[in-house]
């Protein structure tokens, strides 16, 4: 059972998110109830046996908590967890300690999904010439590759990106970016999969973003063998919305085209 003191760390934490996500004004996409999700599934893939070691649930439930506070999409340019936490930190040296605070900080600081696609291409680009990664390379791959509250909270929040809930979050963060949700194939096939569909204003749809990032959820971009098997389920369900939204607009697009012809 949780110490007296770890409940409220952590109903303080929740306090903490709730107001820095309320002055970021994220909107329903990166709202608290997505927090509590992620922070519950987290919990939940620290059961699974294919971490490299337990993980520390104090140290994974703040970080879970914490993962957003900092989100460049939503924080003023250039702001950083550990300069966001800081404050939070410093009223609770009595329960955390400085090894704790440090790796909740770089947990936040290694979720995001862009870091990591940009780790790897910037890899992939350097094997192509030839080069060896750096003996700090190394080390950071290492430990992003071997940390069990970092596998839990990451593949976390990539869980909550996909299935049924996906689908809201990416249609709610387009309505707030006035991203269009669905434009209609501009090829003679009428296929909408990448690389086939390139017309114009495809690539800032939020079914775009469906081929950009959602369906690359899976596999050996997630941590844990609990979260592998939970995307497979989860990526059926999105594929499957996909087929049907193609349905409807081929409905619809044939329906018309065929009145036209009379």
């Amino acid at each position: 059972m949780p110490s007296a003191d770890y409940l409220e760390l952590i109903s303080a934490a929740e306090r903490f998110t709730r107001e820095a996500l309320e002055r970021m004004g994220t909107d329903p996409s990166h709202d608290w109830h997505h927090v509590h999700r992620v922070r519950q599934l987290s919990l939940a893939l620290s059961r699974c046996s294919s971490l490299s070691a337990p993980p520390d649930l104090l140290v994974l439930e703040l970080a879970a908590l914490f993962h957003d506070v900092a989100d460049a999409k939503y924080a003023v340019p250039g702001t950083s967890a550990s300069s966001v936490l800081g404050p939070f930190f410093e009223e609770w040296t009595h329960v955390v300690t400085p090894d704790q605070r440090r790796l909740v900080e770089r947990i936040c600081a290694n979720v995001s999904w862009s870091k990591d696609e940009k780790r790897r291409r910037a890899r992939a680009q350097a094997e192509a010439r030839g080069e060896e990664e750096s003996g700090l390379e190394k080390e950071e791959r290492e430990w992003r590759e071997t940390c069990p509250e970092l596998a839990c909270v990451s593949d976390a929040d990539r869980l909550d990106a996909i299935g049924s809930i996906g689908i809201m979050r990416v249609s709610a963060f387009s309505a707030a970016r006035q991203r269009p949700l669905y434009i209609p194939p501009a090829n003679a096939e009428g296929d909408s999969v990448p690389p086939a569909e390139q017309g114009e204003g495809y690539n800032g749809s939020a079914v775009a973003h469906f081929h950009e990032k959602l369906l690359k959820i899976k596999g050996d971009r997630l941590s844990t063998d609990m979260a592998r098997a939970e995307a497979e389920r989860r990526q059926g369900m999105m594929r499957s919305f996909l087929t049907e939204l193609d349905l409807e607009w081929m409905f619809a697009d044939q329906g018309a085209q065929l009145v036209l012809m009379q």
